[in-house]
């Protein structure tokens, strides 16, 4: 907001004579971009004794880690599976982060699993840095007996090592799930019901209930169909794509929260079937906008029912600053009358 402030501020400082600004003048007062601030996490640190004396733990760390041995059968005084981690590249943070993920890797046996999965891996074309993200993220993968053909599969439907990765990483069970039983089918569901390869693709990557199973895939479809989104219309993906992460309790919540502004059953309808998206913010992220755009802004219900994308935009960084430039240009009047709020919130940067 200072940046506009300060570009209006040099705008008017030049004023001579009342003018008016062109389109070109006014989007170009919100062309800007803000800095985010970094700070780094500084923790303390000790030593954690037998067996993993020789990972880094903070206080908090440790104290969850105890907490979750509990129930752990009690590990000898040196764990081979920690020094196989170590020397095939991971670090103490890392080793820590599998042992909290996945205890059970701490008992494996380093000669009859551990090696030959790793080595599947390695012969799959996976680097060493690649093979410590992929673990790193799907710590369970190295319980598995048939990796390959899991693997596999995922990176033939997903197309690049970088493109499984990062799925893992969204999901850590995307390859715990049985190929058979839930994966292939959900698939040939998706692709009978008109969803090309790559919304698929993008389904797997982002949606981390993408594979829940074939009911619960069904039952999503089903009720799609019933709010009126064809399947060859270009938002139904991104409909499967949030009602596949989304509960139906958590649906029906969001739209009565917009009912309470004043949206009717119809309205929500129609809402969905141009931005789904909106039914992923939350209740306060949903009130706090409507409560700006109709009371502060001066929002007409119908202006926001016509175009349900404005609330995805953040309240701080788009909304609010943008209206009160414009407040500032009309009562200066400094705005051409072709201009409307409704219009300019939509601009791109």
């Amino acid at each position: 907001m200072f940046l506009v402030q300060k570009r209006l501020f040099c705008l008017l400082s030049c004023i001579k004579s009342p003018i008016h600004l062109s389109s070109h003048q006014l989007c170009s007062l919100f062309s800007f971009s803000t800095a985010e601030d970094h700070s780094s996490d500084h923790r303390s640190k000790f030593m954690l004794v037998d067996p993993l004396q020789s990972c880094e733990l903070s206080s908090k760390e440790a104290a969850k880690m105890a907490k979750d041995r509990i129930c752990e059968k009690e590990l000898p005084s040196s764990s081979p599976s920690i020094e196989f981690f170590k020397q095939n590249g991971w670090s103490d943070a890392q080793v820590m982060k599998l042992a909290k993920r996945a205890p059970k890797l701490l008992h494996a046996n380093v000669e009859t699993a551990l090696k030959p999965r790793l080595r599947s891996l390695q012969d799959m074309g996976f680097s060493d840095t690649e093979i410590v993200q992929l673990v790193s993220s799907c710590p369970t993968l190295l319980l598995f007996r048939d990796i390959k053909p899991r693997i596999n599969f995922c990176r033939s439907l997903l197309g690049s090592n970088e493109r499984l990765l990062k799925a893992c990483k969204n999901n850590m069970f995307i390859l715990g799930y049985s190929l058979s039983r839930t994966i292939e089918p959900c698939i040939s569901l998706l692709r009978e019901h008109g969803i090309s390869d790559e919304h698929i693709t993008h389904m797997v990557v982002t949606v981390r209930c993408c594979f829940r199973g074939i009911d619960n895939l069904k039952e999503v479809i089903k009720y799609i169909e019933e709010l009126g989104v064809p399947r060859d219309s270009g938002v139904y993906p991104y409909a499967l794509d949030v009602l596949m992460s989304l509960n139906r309790s958590r649906f029906d919540a969001t739209s009565a929260t917009l009912m309470s502004f004043g949206f009717s059953q119809t309205d929500i309808i129609a809402a969905f079937r141009k931005c789904p998206y909106v039914w992923k913010l939350s209740k306060k992220n949903i009130c706090d906008k409507m409560t700006f755009l109709m009371k502060e802004a001066g929002f007409e219900l119908t202006s926001i029912i016509c175009c349900p994308m404005i609330l995805t935009y953040s309240l701080e960084k788009r909304l609010r600053p943008r209206y009160e430039v414009m407040n500032f240009l009309k009562q200066n009047k400094l705005l051409d009358k072709g201009y409307i709020l409704p219009s300019v919130m939509q601009l791109s940067e």
